[in-house]
């Protein structure tokens, strides 16, 4: 009888610092990555209403960058 296992990758305790360290940082690229897009998503969106629009979210054209920014890294 033949028994077939699916190949696991190693737990992160196993790994070198090497494969750790590259597998964290294309973590934290990626991620940074994803927010980059929501921040420009954002700001694309608001930047295209217009004052009054602006003004029932209760935002002016000045605060639309930092409203972007919060709404993309939460700061």
């Amino acid at each position: 009888m033949t028994t077939a296992y699916a190949a696991k990758s190693r737990p992160d305790f196993l790994l070198s610092g090497a494969e750790h360290t590259a597998g964290t940082l294309a973590e934290g690229l990626r991620a940074s990555w994803q927010n980059y897009r929501a921040y420009r998503a954002t700001l694309a969106e608001l930047q295209a209403l217009n004052d009054r629009q602006l003004a029932d979210f209760g935002m002016r054209r000045d605060g639309v960058r930092a409203a972007a920014r919060r709404a993309a890294y939460g700061n």
